[in-house]
């Protein structure tokens, strides 16, 4: 019999632990999983290690106090209107510690996890300030050829958080555009928590199963949050917010009113609750 995984926003939270590593799928603004950032911004959780392709998703978290490190190859709205003020700030004062990477490198990180791997190798970085930035990252000489390669160290994240479109209450789960590098990002992590558009029953999903990207003996639980991306967009049934992104972006310029920001929108408010307030 399958295995009933659905859970609420923060009966998922309640997996992760402060101090862990935490990977976030989606792209930039697209398809992230900010139902469930935000319940982590509402949580009691810290020390978070975040790593992601990131957006408002990271910028959130450090505004919250919820991160000590972040690891990106890049941190952007990819057109999408708004600021991350949040992110800026706390790179100018120096407020969390960071790992900036190529994006090969960045997914290099996730490989050598999903491979069981202390490292994985690349010539990306090669001949650029990456890595005087990051000395915890290693050149080393190729036994066969001689040549310098990198060895990108293995992420192994504790948690990974994703959104899809559709899934079953086993996990089994579907992406509809592109997946972005969400199917290794989850093989990489030891917990997976997936949120989804909506539940729907497996036989609905073997209709494609070329989209079912996400099988259900890896993940950990389900929640169901319709618009889970917002103000971020889910292809193909929601665009961006561009309202509340400008909004968003606003709130960022200073802690204090970002304060008002997660007043207004996240502590306190249940997933349900937030919609109510970004769809008057």
């Amino acid at each position: 019999m399958a295995q009933d995984k659905a859970l609420s926003p923060g009966e998922a939270v309640s997996k992760i632990r402060s101090g862990d590593r935490v990977v976030i799928g989606g792209w930039g603004p697209f398809r992230k999983p900010m139902a469930l950032v935000r319940e982590i911004a509402a949580s009691e959780l810290t020390d978070l290690t975040v790593m992601s392709f990131a957006a408002l998703d990271l910028d959130m978290l450090i505004g919250a106090g919820k991160v000590k490190k972040a690891i990106y190859p890049f941190v952007a709205l990819e057109g999408a209107p708004g600021a991350l003020g949040n992110f800026r700030r706390a790179r100018e004062q120096g407020m969390i510690d960071v790992m900036e990477i190529s994006e090969y490198m960045f997914v290099c990180g996730f490989k050598a996890s999903v491979e069981r791997l202390p490292f994985y190798p690349t010539r990306s970085g090669l001949g650029t300030d990456i890595l005087a930035e990051n000395p915890e990252i290693k050149v080393f000489k190729s036994p066969y050829t001689g040549e310098d390669l990198v060895a990108v160290p293995a992420f192994d994240p504790d948690v990974a958080l994703l959104h899809v479109n559709e899934s079953d209450s086993s996990g089994n789960a579907r992406i509809v555009g592109d997946p972005y590098w969400d199917y290794t990002m989850l093989r990489s992590a030891g917990k997976v928590i997936v949120s989804c558009e909506r539940l729907v029953p497996t036989s609905e999903l073997n209709k494609d199963p070329l989209s079912m990207v996400v099988r259900g003996h890896w993940v950990t639980g389900v929640v169901e949050t319709p618009q889970g991306a917002h103000p971020g967009t889910c292809y193909p049934d929601y665009g961006w917010d561009g309202a509340h992104l400008a909004e968003y972006g606003t709130s960022t310029a200073q802690a204090e009113l970002f304060r008002g920001y997660l007043e207004k929108y996240i502590f306190g408010k249940a997933h349900a609750d937030y919609l109510k307030l970004v769809n008057k």
